[in-house]
């Protein structure tokens, strides 16, 4: 099985500076020495102390925008593969386009689902452009759309991979059998049938030469459903990401339940700093990775110094039972017997018991048939 982790990353990195500003994206981060690819192991851990809350903050920042990038991902997969006529480079209709692509593919999952009239095998409709046209042509100022950062470097977030990584395989196979996992992803024995039967890629490579477009007509919604969850894996989780880029980098394994709970709680003293000096100080400040320990018992260490003391109280306590004992029981006779002895007795006892019963059962059945005697000489005298 070939290992693909180093493409999810790489498209990662790629959709994870959207939202940056200028070229230099995640600069603190940077500066550290921190690489975004987690698919290299790093022979050359940083320092704990270079993971500081302004650090901390910029991966969760990343780990955000990954992870709301699932129509993106969507979007670049049909455009690598289909003729869509938009014009990518236009941000308007780029998240347009994606919007309606995503919404449209979610409905559909949800009915099939639902178990309606709807298969997998049934025909898909891209998404009319045509409404594109429109959009672009009448531009609404207070429309909504955001915009990319086409301008960012993403080359400067893996440069520690290229020096410290140890050497891994990069070739990928055109259809994996793969499944989520917070994080990263784990084999399993399926793979893509509809992408595979109709010749859908799932990976995008902007460096190789662009291949022969599809037919968009054969379109099914098992092959969108594919490809939906395939995008669902490049986001993976925003924990795990935020776990992936710590070990990797500082060799710490981070605790995801507690640091859900940390988070929001960085995140509210980032808020309350309103003066510069503060702000720069919480920067600054080192980000403390809790662990959760396991619970242990603590035992009472012995006092040896009061010794002593405790010897002569257990004694005070064994002598003052003693008086009691004498006192409810002068005559009693509390020298020890032999079990033997014991079960000696029980046996003659019980044997004793089992002759009485006999003996009451004979006695019994005699007066019965005494009197059924006299009874049988009674009427034979009438």
């Amino acid at each position: 099985m070939e290992n693909i982790d180093e493409y999810i990353w790489q498209r990662r990195i790629h959709h994870g500076v959207r939202q940056q500003n200028g070229t230099d994206p995640f600069t603190e981060s940077v500066k550290a020495g921190l690489d975004f690819n987690a698919a290299l192991e790093r022979k050359d851990k940083l320092n704990p102390r270079l993971l500081t809350n302004d650090v901390m903050l910029e991966l969760c920042a990343f780990a955000r925008t990954v992870t709301q990038s699932e129509m993106y991902f969507l979007l670049e997969m049909l455009d690598f593969n289909f003729d869509l006529g938009v014009d990518l480079d236009n941000d308007q209709q780029y998240y347009e386009y994606a919007r309606r692509a995503h919404n449209k593919i979610k409905g559909v999952k949800n009915r099939i689902m639902a178990k309606t009239h709807e298969r997998n095998k049934d025909k898909f409709s891209l998404p009319d452009i045509s409404f594109l046209v429109k959009i672009t042509a009448n531009e609404q100022p207070g429309r909504y759309y955001p915009k990319r950062n086409k301008m960012v470097d993403t080359s400067v977030l893996t440069d520690g991979s290229r020096k410290t990584a140890e050497p891994q395989k990069t070739e990928i196979s055109e259809v994996p059998p793969m499944m989520k996992r917070p994080g990263g992803l784990r084999v399993k024995a399926r793979s893509y049938p509809y992408c595979e039967d109709l010749g859908v890629s799932l990976f995008v490579r902007p460096e190789d030469a662009p291949k022969d477009k599809l037919d968009p007509n054969p379109l099914t919604n098992g092959v969108m459903l594919e490809l939906l969850d395939f995008s669902r894996v490049l986001c993976g989780t925003h924990n795990g990401i935020v776990h992936d880029l710590i070990k990797q980098n500082f060799g710490t394994k981070l605790d995801t339940n507690l640091f859900s709970s940390q988070l929001p709680k960085q995140l509210g003293r980032k808020n309350a700093c309103f003066r510069t000096n503060d702000r720069e100080a919480f920067q600054k400040e080192t980000y403390e990775i809790k662990t959760l320990e396991p619970m242990r018992r603590k035992r009472k260490a012995p006092d040896y110094h009061n010794l002593e003391e405790l010897v002569a109280i257990r004694r005070r306590e064994t002598l003052r039972l003693d008086d009691v004992n004498a006192d409810v029981c002068p005559d009693s006779d509390l020298s020890y017997r032999c079990p033997v002895d014991c079960d000696t007795e029980m046996q003659l006892e019980s044997e004793a018991a089992s002759e009485h019963r006999c003996l009451m059962v004979v006695h019994q059945k005699l007066i019965t048939s005494t009197l059924f005697c006299l009874r049988f000489f009674q009427n034979t005298q009438l």
